[in-house]
């Protein structure tokens, strides 16, 4: 089996990392306002610096729709399609914040390991 270069082993590790983090950055930027899917997707894909398929995105809104962390209403538009909007609810608002501590203390634990 050849070795994998660098640069293909951190494609990897940054496309799990990205995985892992979905959950707790969709909620986070639901949590700032209702917004759409493809405004999400985009807004996920410029901060995060890496394309954002829908795929990947539309399933996991579902299964946060499906856990009741998130609600969906469609939005009648006076100009194009309808719109589906998404929303966090109390239950997510909650998750994120633990998820957003369990996070800041992993940070933390790397910061001190890189001092040491």
């Amino acid at each position: 089996m050849p070795e994998s270069s660098t640069e293909e082993l951190l494609s990897r590790w940054e496309r799990q990392l990205r995985k892992g983090l979905l959950h707790l950055l969709v909620l986070a930027v639901l949590d700032k306002g209702e917004t759409y899917g493809y405004k999400l997707i985009a807004g996920l894909s410029k901060h995060l610096g890496a394309e954002m398929a829908e795929g990947t995105i539309y399933p996991l809104l579902s299964r946060l729709q499906t856990e009741k962390l998130i609600t969906a209403h469609w939005q009648i538009m006076e100009s194009g399609p309808a719109r589906k909007n998404y929303r966090i609810t109390d239950a997510g608002r909650n998750l994120l914040k633990a998820m957003q501590a369990h996070w800041s203390q992993v940070n933390d634990g790397i910061e001190m390991m890189k001092r040491s």
